[in-house]
């Protein structure tokens, strides 16, 4: 099985399509999200009207999508911890969303379970607190609070792979695009961002997870980032979201 896992949208829709094309002309058996589906970018009606078509349902119907602090933010929850940037820019996306998806997104789950993955948008440790892995303590506390084999994560932008045992001992970071999964291993895997890079790499970011050959593949795409920076300043935006997009920064 072949599980596509996508996040971090932020409302750019150039960069969507382009990863939903090469995700199709790779083959997948399911689409799954890691939340984010708005906030900094342009389109943040689009890419919420695209993401809820093309994103898998499970067994009873529901979308297998989990809420970002933006989406959550958009939404009605509170923005007074974000930058002025990003505060502007979701106040912004609020009023260009329409009322039925403002209530979409708020009633996205925090968290899901699909096969052997667990899905949350920020940190398996209090979800809800919305903090990033970034250390080795971050990501030890993560790992004591999924039991899945693997759990899938986005927020900081920056895509990783790290592993340890099944009695929590011998942390490991892995580099490469290419992890091919140890069954006596546990994974967290953070699959970047699609719409806001930030590890110097500008193009779009997103994952295959292969259950058949054991292996999490990162993919990076090409997309006209012009275009989508082009979009934020015409919509008014803070000109650094439209600049970060051409440094993946």
């Amino acid at each position: 099985m072949r599980i596509v896992v996508v996040s971090d949208i932020h409302g750019n829709l150039e960069a969507l399509d382009a990863v939903l094309s090469d995700a199709a002309r790779n083959g997948y058996d399911h689409l799954v999200c890691l939340g984010d589906v708005v906030g900094y970018g342009a389109d943040p009606q689009a890419c919420a009207d695209k993401i809820r078509e093309v994103v898998s349902k499970d067994e009873r119907g529901r979308g297998m999508i989990v809420r970002g602090n933006h989406d959550d933010a958009a939404s009605g929850g509170g923005d007074e911890y974000f930058n002025p940037n990003a505060r502007m820019a979701v106040r912004w996306t609020r009023e260009q969303l329409d009322a039925e998806t403002i209530d979409w997104l708020a009633q996205l789950p925090m968290t899901l379970v699909f096969q052997e993955l667990f899905l949350v948008h920020s940190s398996p440790y209090r979800p809800r607190d919305w903090d990033y892995v970034t250390t080795r303590e971050d990501a030890l506390m993560a790992f004591k609070s999924f039991g899945q084999q693997i759990a899938l994560i986005g927020h900081s932008h920056v895509p990783f792979h790290v592993s340890i045992g099944r009695d929590l001992a011998g942390l490991e970071l892995h580099a490469g695009e290419h992890l091919a999964l140890d069954d006596s291993r546990r994974y967290l895997s953070n699959v970047g961002s699609i719409g806001q890079p930030r590890d110097g790499d500008p193009r779009a970011s997103y994952v295959i997870v292969d259950s058949g050959i054991k292996c999490i593949e990162r993919i990076r795409v090409a997309y006209p980032i012009d275009t989508a920076a082009g979009k934020i300043r015409e919509a008014g935006l803070p000109e650094f979201l439209a600049d970060r997009l051409l440094k993946g920064r």
